[in-house]
């Protein structure tokens, strides 16, 4: 509800903001509070699924659904309050890019025809313009334009919450299939 209401607030989004979230960049970190309960959480539903691998003769393959609706849960429930900010980064990244552009037009349009359309005579003050530097940082604004993402996660958060979910089901795993072979498996996994 909070990050709903936030999201309809009158909030200054920059679209060249360096977290390349309009300055939104901050929200992404708030899934990763969720961490703990999801590492609770999978560690009670691990535990009942290896009891009844090891007591009651169940398959690894018979959690397979249930471990797919876990993963739905926690990243819904994670990441799910960041979908209200969607809306409003992807249409910043879009006039971001038209009021950009036109300016870059502008800049690139002077430039050309300053330094190249007119440049006769003009050759020796080339190196010492100040105009190559701006439109080499311009450029670079305009890079950073296009890199803004509308969903405002950071991808450290989805590292811890996808280890807040395996940590704990690493031992369900264990009771099938030997420690060797899931060693093995993550060393190829890393290559």
């Amino acid at each position: 509800y909070f990050m709903f209401r936030l999201s309809r607030r009158n909030l200054k989004l920059v679209a060249t903001h360096p977290d390349e979230h309009g300055g939104l960049g901050f929200l992404g970190l708030t899934a990763a509070a969720f961490a703990p309960i999801a590492f609770a959480a999978t560690a009670v539903i691990a535990a009942t699924w290896r009891q009844e691998i090891l007591y009651h003769g169940a398959g690894l393959m018979s959690f397979k659904l249930p471990a797919i609706a876990l993963l739905v849960i926690v990243a819904g429930v994670a990441l799910g309050p960041l979908v209200f900010f969607m809306p409003r980064l992807a249409a910043l990244r879009r006039k971001g890019i038209l009021e950009y552009g036109i300016l870059g037009q502008l800049h690139s349009l002077e430039y050309h025809e300053k330094w190249i359309v007119a440049r006769a005579g003009h050759e020796s003050e080339f190196l010492q313009a100040p105009e190559s530097s701006t439109l080499a940082d311009y450029s670079r604004i305009y890079e950073k334009l296009e890199a803004l993402k509308p969903f405002p996660m950071d991808i450290g958060t989805l590292y811890t919450l996808a280890a807040a979910v395996a940590i704990p089901a690493l031992p369900v795993v264990l009771a099938v299939v030997p420690i060797s072979v899931v060693l093995e498996d993550l060393l190829k996994a890393l290559r």
